[in-house]
């Protein structure tokens, strides 16, 4: 079916509204290209894309569409299904998850809503408390204003990765967004989320903390600055910090629910334009740490007091801090393990091999931890994750999760409090142990009709030999590897040992690349990273 072709069905559609229709019909030419040129692509465990009217982008038909390929997948393999949905702050989240709980509704799914912004680990961890067959997070994560998602979650507590060929067939096989029915409001399938749930995920992130004693002992001493960056996380962060008493101030502006992000446009916590008003909040508070999270609380940012400026703690920097703090109070590592991304620092194989701790390594994103979590049923995990600030600790919340990773930055601080170190001398004695490490992740967008395609080129470019990094470096192509591992992405390691990942992210229009240095010092890390950055910017900017 060509453009106008898709863009005629929707101006026919009997469910499209007058409003709707009015806005259709002012569409200029490339308008229409953009908004039916593609079917929105469900897949990393969902869909995610721009607000707006057309086949290509998110809206309430095309929520209500992806719903009902949902519906008819949940019926076909259970009896009795139920599934708990949540929603974030952005713009529109509240009404698509009120949409997706009576298109489930139409088809005799039992709902479970939340009735009030939630993060997405919330809903991982409601799945298995509610005891569901499935979840569903109305969210675009870390995202800008005019993203918006949809995220789906299996039996156990963590995105679906099985079912996805397989719900996508069926949103494939809708033919007419006619075909897309809602019960009535209040109907008896509809339920709301009960308070209980909310407590006892309070209750389980305090279990990712090893040693409480220290937080009884010193959290009166630390003082922390937080932000939700407009997003959910405010009162569930509040909760947790009231528990220990520590003294903490807000980053007001960026404190208030607003799907328009006003004061954190792009509002990611690996970006750092986000601290600049957390920074003034912390000086005027003397905090010990900032700790940001994004829109939906499954990702966490942190910068610390090192002298009298906050040094900002990469993602996974952040995360060797986790694993050697979980390593130090692990009482028995035998049978125990713990697993990264495969473009997550390699610092974290040297932490585990010196601990006798085994180290699986998985595909990106925090669902495939979750997967290899399930997995290794008889083996103890310790904890998994990736770069991109999400963290994983053996908690009964199988998704990244921002308040869990909040307490653990915590409890690391009141540990420095009690050895009377700085939390700059404790990642100091983690390099001199074992080797100083640098990472940076590098970002291109090609978005538009284009993107794709040119995105392609530059993979194809890449394993044709067109485009070389170094002569003689060794490249690994994971369209070759078998089973779980299989993947689109290369990995170089150069002749001095730096590495170089390349993948194309599987949620927005880019290119991602992960570089990793490593040297006998910080400075020369810095040095050596810098000229590959330098390399990839002159090819992938052109």
């Amino acid at each position: 079916m060509d453009i106008k072709e898709k863009y005629n069905k929707w101006l026919n559609s009997k469910i499209i509204s007058k409003e709707d229709i009015d806005i259709l019909k002012k569409m200029n030419e490339e308008e229409i290209i953009e908004s039916f040129y593609s079917d929105l692509e469900f897949g990393t465990a969902g869909i995610r894309g721009i607000m707006g009217l057309g086949d290509s982008k998110i809206n309430k038909y095309t929520i209500g569409k992806v719903t009902l390929g949902l519906a008819r997948f949940i019926n076909k393999h259970y009896k009795d299904a139920t599934v708990v949905v949540a929603y974030d702050t952005r713009n529109n989240s509240k009404e698509f998850a009120k949409i997706t709980c009576l298109v489930l509704n139409y088809f005799k799914i039992k709902t479970y809503l939340f009735d009030t912004y939630t993060s997405t680990p919330e809903l991982a961890f409601a799945v298995k408390y509610l005891k569901c067959t499935n979840g569903i997070v109305i969210t675009s994560s870390h995202n800008a204003k005019t993203y918006n998602g949809y995220k789906v979650y299996n039996s156990l507590g963590g995105q679906i990765i099985e079912e996805v060929k397989d719900i996508s067939n069926e949103i494939k096989n809708v033919n007419s967004l006619d075909e897309v029915k809602l019960a009535k409001e209040n109907n008896k399938y509809f339920n709301i989320v009960e308070k209980c749930v909310h407590d006892a995920f309070i209750k389980e992130n305090l279990k990712a903390i090893s040693n409480i004693e220290l937080l009884n002992k010193y959290s009166k001493e630390i003082k922390v600055t937080y932000s939700s960056l407009h997003g959910v996380g405010l009162e569930t962060a509040e909760e947790l910090l009231n528990k220990f008493d520590f003294n903490y101030n807000i980053v007001k502006e960026q404190c208030t629910f607003d799907g328009n992000f006003p004061y954190a446009k792009e509002p990611n916590p690996e970006y750092i334009f986000n601290y600049d008003l957390a920074i003034k909040y912390a000086k005027e508070n003397n905090s010990d740490l900032i700790i940001l999270t994004d829109p939906d609380a499954d990702r966490v940012g942190v910068m610390y007091k090192n002298k009298e400026e906050y040094k900002y703690i990469n993602g996974n920097l952040l995360g060797i801090m986790f694993a050697n703090y979980i390593s130090l109070n692990s009482k028995e590592n035998n049978n125990s393990y713990m697993v990264k991304s495969i473009v997550t620092t390699p610092m974290l194989n040297k932490i585990c091999k010196e601990k006798n701790i085994e180290c699986y390594e998985v595909l990106t994103g925090c669902k495939n931890i979750a997967h290899k979590k399930h997995e290794l049923k008889n083996k103890k995990y310790l904890f998994g994750y990736e770069e991109s600030l999400g963290y994983m600790f053996d908690i009964n919340i199988d998704d990244k999760d921002g308040f869990s990773s909040m307490m653990v930055i915590l409890e690391i601080m009141c540990y420095c409090k009690e050895k009377n170190i700085t939390m700059n001398d404790y990642i100091t004695s983690i390099y001199e142990k074992y080797g100083y490490y640098l990472e940076e992740t590098l970002s291109f967008v090609y978005s538009g009709i284009d993107g794709k395609n040119i995105i392609n080129k530059y993979m194809n470019d890449l394993r044709s030999d067109l485009i070389i990094f170094d002569e003689n470096c060794f490249k690994y192509d994971y369209l070759k590897e078998k089973g779980e591992n299989y993947t689109n992405a290369l990995k170089y390691i150069l002749n001095d040992g730096s590495t170089i990942m390349i993948r194309p992210s599987g949620t927005e229009p880019k290119i991602k690349i992960y570089l990793s240095v490593n040297s006998n010092s910080m400075d020369e890390c810095t040095k050596k990273i810098e000229k590959l950055k330098t390399k990839i910017n002159n090819i992938f900017n052109k």
